[in-house]
């Protein structure tokens, strides 16, 4: 994770949250260069892009993510339940399923609920 040097998961997931909250596009950096933003039907590959990916959504939409429990580990890989709050009123819940090798995000896919 560079400059915050732990490589621990769930500390490379927590940040990743708190960066969100914060709108901040230097979410990418917690990315490997050739990282998967998997969901919705669709792939976006190598960390360019999933950081116009982001900068976009935080622009357009202002997501704010909330943990509905705690963050799951199991080896290199993390999970999430979270809804997602936007700029417009709306929110979706979301599954995320991380994985993060030498403290870099490798992939990301999102699972999104229905709501009830």
């Amino acid at each position: 994770m560079g400059d915050l040097g732990r490589d621990d998961p769930a500390t490379v997931v927590a940040e990743y949250f708190e960066r969100m909250r914060r709108g901040d596009v230097s979410v990418v950096d917690l990315f490997s260069d050739d990282a998967e933003l998997v969901g919705l039907g669709g792939v976006t590959r190598g960390k360019s892009a999933i950081g116009a990916f982001y900068g976009d959504s935080i622009r357009r939409a202002g997501p704010v993510p909330e943990l509905c429990g705690p963050i799951l580990v199991q080896g290199n890989r993390v999970a999430a339940e979270i809804r997602i709050g936007f700029s417009d009123g709306n929110s979706m819940h979301v599954m995320d399923l991380f994985v993060v090798d030498d403290g870099l995000i490798t992939s990301l896919t999102y699972f999104v609920a229905d709501e009830p």
